[in-house]
């Protein structure tokens, strides 16, 4: 029985089972009931209750500082009295824009932190919170959903393997497929990622809370998501793989096994997994309060 088949056969059941139900009702004599009188009803609305937050995400800075180069780290001549007392006013925080309007303000900020040219040939930078979010909850799943919002741009080239008369093993020249990407991440000023982060909080949580998850925190997320990737195993000598249809698999169950930001972390090789995890650690010490 194919699943169109069984999805008639549902269809019919449930038409019986209302059809019976109807007729049953009509045979059974109409019962009359007394009913008090009517009563003022107020209605009730009762909001889910909010998951407890494990990882409260540090105050967010009052706006995003831009890098510091070699020239403004040279001493400046002294101020005078009145440009002094302006410096030490607070500084104004900026209004963030809505979710469905934050696109253009976050790549102004985003192009703070990395070069435009890199990101703009390396992400998809449309939809930037949501493709955020969407990819950190997909992470600790068994498999990468197909979605519109993937956050990269495709890698160039394809899966590189190497074969012998034992088996097909992933070949390390692969691994310089995603040098480009790691190297961007690793040119981005951390305690500026996470400034970023922190002053776009609002809307992330607001895009997770539209994904379906009105009472999480997506920070204890992300952070969970982290704590899942630095547990990777680290491998050494060559990883083995099989092709039974289309996709390759690892060999060994227990890789075959993770999750699928873990077997991201597998295939880019051990070399770069750990310029990932270093610059994981970082980010998990500026998003959790000690």
């Amino acid at each position: 029985m194919n699943k169109t088949d069984i999805i008639i056969v549902v269809i019919a059941v449930l038409a019986v089972v209302a059809a019976v139900t109807w007729f049953e009702q009509r045979d059974q004599p109409l019962e009359t009931l007394d009913l008090p009188p009517e009563a003022d009803v107020q209605t009730v609305t009762v909001e889910p209750e909010k998951a407890a937050i494990r990882y409260p995400v540090p105050d967010p800075p009052a706006q995003i500082e831009p890098p510091v180069t070699a020239s403004e780290t040279t001493e400046l001549p002294p101020q005078p009295e009145e440009a002094t007392e302006e410096l030490a006013q607070p500084p104004q925080v900026s209004p963030l824009p809505t979710l469905e309007q934050s696109d253009d303000a976050l790549k102004q900020d985003l192009y703070i932190l990395a070069a435009r040219q890199a990101l703009d040939s390396l992400f998809n930078m449309n939809n930037i919170i949501r493709r955020f979010v969407v990819t950190v909850d997909n992470l600790p799943r068994k498999h990468l959903p197909r979605s519109k919002y993937r956050p990269n741009q495709m890698i160039s080239g394809q899966l590189m393997v190497e074969k012998d008369n034992y088996g097909m093993y992933l070949s390390e020249e692969n691994f310089a497929r995603y040098d480009a990407i790691i190297d961007l991440l690793e040119s981005m000023n951390t305690d500026q990622l996470v400034a970023f982060y922190l002053y776009y909080y609002p809307l992330i949580q607001t895009a997770y809370e539209d994904m379906g998850y009105p009472t999480a925190y997506f920070n204890d997320r992300l952070i969970d998501v982290i704590d899942q990737l630095l547990r990777t195993p680290e491998t050494s000598g060559r990883i083995r793989l099989v092709r039974p249809r289309v996709l390759y698999k690892y060999t060994d169950p227990d890789l075959e096994a993770l999750t699928a930001g873990q077997k991201v972390l597998i295939r880019i090789g051990q070399h770069n997994a750990s310029r990932v995890k270093t610059k994981l650690r970082e980010l998990r010490r500026g998003l959790v309060r000690e």
